[in-house]
């Protein structure tokens, strides 16, 4: 009785977790119930806390701010400007460097700042093998058109590559807690996503310089229709393969959006343009016919504005829903994101921008950038399932800036 009565009295809120469920395992039963019941309770309660941690841990959110000034960023985007004017665009690599150390290390997330480790070197030999590809491009289209297909032969290939070299030099020189990111896409995978859903209907275009004209302008007419409504299947699997081929300590990302969710976003956003572009044309018709004379200048600004309106509105429509798609279904290791873009709060952001910069004649569009960034990381949410500790570490080769500078001098956006 009276060990019974120790059994009872003993404080099991001292033992570990393995001592607990030692005794649990060989302690006689039938001798003591009553010890063995207060064993398997403690155990009972260790493991509800245990849980009731880890949900908590899922729902922690880390915390991402912006903190970027329009002043500081006015004094770097304006020396950038003149000393890239005043070197004739050589400037530029040492600006694109400045502008991105700046805007990283003001990116704060849960109190670490992001890190540009880029150099401008690299960066300047990327711009001028660019600027000599962009120049064969050129030429090629106003003066020697009978390059033409030669040089879109020659991009179609390089395509791939400058794709995989501008993420894999981007997210080599992007880091945060002093580990990098990586890339490890490769070019026959790039290939086979582009040649498979993207750059066929560019490749016909090359088979019109051998085809029946008539004949080929048809079957091209019947493509691009399929291309179209292939499209958003096709931005699914780019983004996939850009997402899942990054790491960073060793994790790659995850991606589960679906091409229907795509098209859902591509189809709304077209019929939101087609919803004011069918009202324009209809209404300058009328007008048109009413007036049974050329419009004057001032009308045909109006409805060319009009028009343009539809396309901002569909436009901030695809970028709010497509980015928030994205986001939403991304995950890094123990990370994961919720991004909560609004189509109105966006195009009331581009309209206001556009409009500082068009009346200040340019000097605002540091006050634009600014604004903009910080819209963005007010609007994403990252949690954390884990422990960054997780993250173990990363690859650090050297990767050419080429790839990247080739897409910014085509202004091809393939970014998150």
């Amino acid at each position: 009785m009276d060990e019974e009565k120790r059994g009872l009295n003993s404080d099991f809120s001292t033992y570990t977790m393995d001592e607990l469920l030692h005794a649990y395992d060989y302690m006689d039963r039938e001798r003591h119930p009553e010890r063995f019941k207060f064993i398997a309770d403690e155990i009972k309660k260790r493991n509800i806390k245990q849980a009731e941690e880890n949900a908590n841990r899922q729902k922690a959110e880390l915390k991402l701010e912006f903190r970027g000034s329009a002043r500081e960023y006015f004094r770097i985007w304006i020396v950038n400007l003149c000393l890239s004017i005043i070197t004739l665009g050589i400037f530029s690599a040492w600006a694109k460097v400045r502008k991105k150390r700046y805007t990283y290390s003001r990116t704060i997330l849960d109190g670490t700042p992001f890190q540009y480790l880029g150099r401008p070197i690299p960066i300047l030999k990327g711009r001028i093998i660019a600027a000599v590809g962009f120049l064969f491009y050129y030429s090629a289209t106003h003066f020697f058109t009978s390059l033409l297909p030669l040089v879109l032969v020659v991009g179609l290939i390089a395509a791939p590559w400058i794709i995989v070299r501008s993420q894999a030099f981007n997210t080599r020189y992007s880091a945060y807690r002093n580990m990098t990111f990586h890339f490890s896409g490769t070019y026959l995978k790039a290939l086979e996503i582009l040649f498979a859903w993207g750059i066929i209907p560019i490749l016909l275009i090359l088979i019109y310089y051998i085809a029946d004209k008539k004949i080929f302008a048809a079957i091209l007419g019947i493509v691009f229709v399929i291309f179209g409504f292939a499209f958003p299947w096709w931005i699914r699997r780019l983004k996939n393969f850009l997402i899942e081929q990054t790491s960073y300590g060793g994790i790659n990302g995850v991606f589960s959006a679906k091409g229907e969710q795509f098209f859902k976003i591509y189809f709304i956003s077209g019929l939101i343009t087609l919803a004011v572009f069918i009202p324009t044309v209809i209404l300058l018709g009328i007008t048109i016919r009413n007036d049974s004379s050329k419009l004057s200048e001032p009308s045909t600004y109006f409805f060319m504005l009009l028009m343009y309106f539809g396309y901002v509105v569909g436009y901030t429509y695809l970028k709010a829903r497509s980015g928030n798609l994205v986001w939403n279904s991304t995950q890094l290791g123990p990370m994961r994101f919720q991004s909560t873009l609004h189509t109105i709060d966006l195009l009331e952001l581009y309209i206001t921008n556009a409009f500082g910069i068009v009346i200040s004649f340019g000097l605002l569009i540091p006050w634009a950038v600014m604004r903009t960034m910080k819209y963005r990381t007010d609007n994403m949410h990252v949690f954390l399932a884990g422990d960054l500790n997780e993250f173990k570490g990363s690859d650090m080769t050297t990767v050419t800036a080429v790839g990247s500078e080739t897409m910014d001098i085509f202004d091809m956006d393939l970014s998150l």
